[in-house]
């Protein structure tokens, strides 16, 4: 069988990237090879959102073969790791003789130099990153970063879309359809539904144990405790329907003071802070929640702890700054989404949900329904349609 000698450039190990790595080298078409810019995450790190030291407790490096480039800026984390220099990406490429490679994101200096000699060398360049369009940017910026893609992407073969805003951002920089396949974010749906059937049928003990009234409703938020996830925004909502359900906090971050201290200060009952969850142990503490809620206003495209808690049966209620809601949040049938810091909005959703227990259970499942098909073998076979375009157009030039 023909096998395609692909190349992946990513940033670090990422926890939601290393099953799919996984799964693309066991297909019998495709001979994988990984390259890192940097060990961020495997090994113990502070991380500028959590604000503590940890290393994921999942095996983020087995099953496919990988490299870490040497990084001429080493100690960066978080944000700052698009910074990193790792011109060893010229050798790799240069030798390896790809089918194609994948590049993910454009900010950062290894993807240039990525980009660069995949055009010298003839090698397919497939591109896949967190690309939406955003409207607020100032016009100065937005004529800059137009100027600067058209000229990358003039040089990419294939674009791997991420989901609806994702292919809207694509279009906007006139890339025909042929050149768009589908490879959705996704987390290990798999492990997430079975874990979380066998943690749901000791959610009580589990509550018990966290010191959580086992007979409330639980409302659960999962991720850094940071200005741009508006934590604060869903504790004084929840602080106008106190006695009516239980509040937990999964994670870590600066705002974790300010929270604490408006507890105190208003005497906000059933709120619990549960601290940093390493991966394997997430779908232990989304099977005590009932409501899932992310009010963050982020730059991030595609949080996929919507994926995550959607795989665990939880009704989902985010705001509208949060670009992938269009693709897992059906208004009404699985969740809700509010206009960003509108929190009367926020409070009347959540009084429609805690007013109703079986409507947010049949919430619960209509996300299990959608997220189902957002899978790892959904962006198998995106990547490999992308492959095979890129071989016929190679063919044919």
């Amino acid at each position: 069988m023909t096998k395609y000698c692909l190349a992946v450039l990513t940033s670090h190990p990422i926890q939601y990237q290393a099953p799919l790595f996984k799964m693309l080298a066991q297909h019998p078409e495709i001979d994988l090879m990984v390259y890192f810019c940097s060990d961020h995450g495997v090994t113990d790190k502070i991380d500028p959102g959590f604000g503590v030291s940890f290393k994921w407790d999942i095996p983020l490096l087995e099953g496919y073969r990988y490299k870490f480039l040497k990084n001429y800026l080493p100690g960066l984390s978080g944000d700052k790791l698009w910074l990193s220099v790792n011109p060893g990406i010229i050798k790799e490429l240069w030798k390896g003789k790809y089918d194609a490679i994948i590049i993910h994101g454009y900010a950062s200096i290894a993807s240039w130099l990525a980009l660069l000699v995949a055009w010298l060398t003839k090698t397919p360049i497939m591109f896949r990153g967190e690309t939406v369009l955003r409207p607020n940017r100032p016009w100065w910026l937005k004529i800059v970063k137009y100027i600067l893609l058209k000229f990358f992407f003039q040089g990419i073969n294939a674009f791997l879309t991420i989901g609806s805003r994702s292919e809207q951002f694509y279009r906007y920089y006139n890339i025909p359809q042929e050149k768009l396949f589908f490879t959705p974010y996704s987390v290990d749906n798999e492990y997430f539904i079975n874990q979380s059937k066998i943690y749901r049928s000791k959610k009580e003990g589990l509550k018990k144990k966290e010191g959580i009234p086992e007979i409330l409703p639980t409302i659960l938020y999962v991720g850094k405790l940071v200005e741009r996830k508006r934590p604060l925004d869903l504790l004084i909502a929840f602080s106008k329907i106190i006695n009516r359900a239980s509040l937990v906090f999964i994670g870590e971050g600066k705002l974790k003071p300010v929270l604490e201290k408006y507890v105190q200060d208003k005497a906000v009952k059933n709120v619990f802070f549960i601290g940093f969850v390493n991966q394997s142990m997430l779908p232990k503490y989304y099977s005590i929640g009932d409501i899932f809620v992310l009010p963050s206003s982020s730059q991030e495209v595609s949080p996929l702890v919507i994926n995550e808690a959607m795989c665990c049966e939880l009704p989902i209620i985010t705001t509208d700054a949060v670009p992938s809601a269009i693709d897992f949040v059906k208004h009404g049938r699985n969740g809700f989404i509010y206009p960003v810091g509108d929190i009367d909005s926020l409070v009347i959703y959540l009084d429609e949900l805690l007013s109703d227990p079986g409507k947010h259970q049949k919430m619960g499942k209509s996300s299990l329904e959608i997220i189902s098909n957002w899978n790892y073998e959904a962006c198998v076979m995106g990547i490999l349609q992308a492959l095979e375009f890129c071989q016929n157009m190679r063919r044919y030039k």
